[in-house]
């Protein structure tokens, strides 16, 4: 479970000439770096030097700078590799503890922030789950979520990632704040939809890479109309002919990768359930 971070930002940015009102996208600054200019600089989940530390940097790390700008005039919002654990987090760094390594162009303030922070992340892999851990204990490895809802009595956090190279959304579901199931949605979105079918194998042979062959491999069709025109097979997903499953269990964990769909769309999902953690989420969506 390990590297991250998000952004689309909206709100009201202060310019030296005036206040002017704007909807930005991108402002161009994943490539500017800084780096940590004093013995050590706390990053924090929130622009708040009360807020959770995410992660303590030693001096001389570098740091990507996802916005061009200050969030309330004193903080960056930055994403880096943590040194602890490997993984890719995001959160703000007071401006005293870093340095620019870039000429800054002109002074922005962000006045406000959105829920829907979009960041690129380094491509995971598929890793076995540490189950129990808090949504404290998570954000302090993911960093900041992007969104988070309550899903039938269970507390949902979700990232936006890469795995394996392909767009995903990741929900960590929590029963009494204990993690208890993990999903990872794919985000692919094709004309040929037979694609989909090639990213289902590229799911496959990872997991099949990491937790070895599948317990059980399943192709269900419920209508048998393209089934002996392999072109057509992602077309056949996309109307619910055609679902594809396989199922992998460990010590801890049961693993279902799965390729459906219905109504011209297609879903690609690998759900990851704690074992011992299967009755206490059940009890929260009762």
């Amino acid at each position: 479970m390990r590297n991250r971070a998000k952004g689309i930002i909206r709100g009201a940015f202060l310019l030296s000439l005036g206040v002017l009102v704007v909807r930005p996208g991108h402002l161009g600054a994943f490539e500017k770096k800084l780096r940590v200019a004093s013995d050590y600089a706390h990053v924090y989940l929130q622009p708040d030097s009360s807020s959770t530390i995410i992660d303590t940097l030693e001096r001389d790390h570098i740091l990507s700078l996802l916005y061009s700008g200050k969030m309330k005039k004193t903080w960056y919002y930055v994403c880096f590799k943590s040194e602890k654990t490997g993984s890719t987090k995001s959160g703000y760094v007071l401006d005293s503890t870093v340095e620019l390594l870039f000429d800054p162009l002109k002074t922005i303030t962000i006045a406000e922030e959105s829920e829907n922070l979009r960041v690129s992340y380094a491509p995971r892999n598929f890793e076995e789950m540490h189950w129990g851990l808090s949504k404290k204990q998570v954000v302090e490895l993911e960093g900041k979520p992007s969104d988070q809802r309550k899903v039938r009595g269970l507390e949902v956090m979700r990232y936006q990632q890469r795995i394996i190279n392909l767009d995903c959304a990741i929900d960590y579901f929590f029963a009494t704040n204990k993690l208890s199931l993990t999903r990872f949605s794919f985000a692919g979105d094709y004309l040929d939809k037979n694609a989909y079918l090639q990213d289902y194998q590229k799911v496959k042979d990872a997991l099949v890479q990491k937790f070895g062959r599948p317990l059980e491999e399943a192709m269900k069709w419920r209508d048998t109309s393209y089934k002996d025109d392999f072109a057509s097979w992602g077309e056949a997903v996309s109307l619910g002919h055609l679902e594809m499953s396989s199922r992998w269990l460990t010590s801890q964990t049961e693993i279902t990768a799965s390729l459906s769909g219905a109504d011209d769309e297609i879903l690609l999902t690998v759900e990851y359930a704690g074992l011992q953690l299967k009755e206490l989420a059940k009890k929260s969506e009762e």
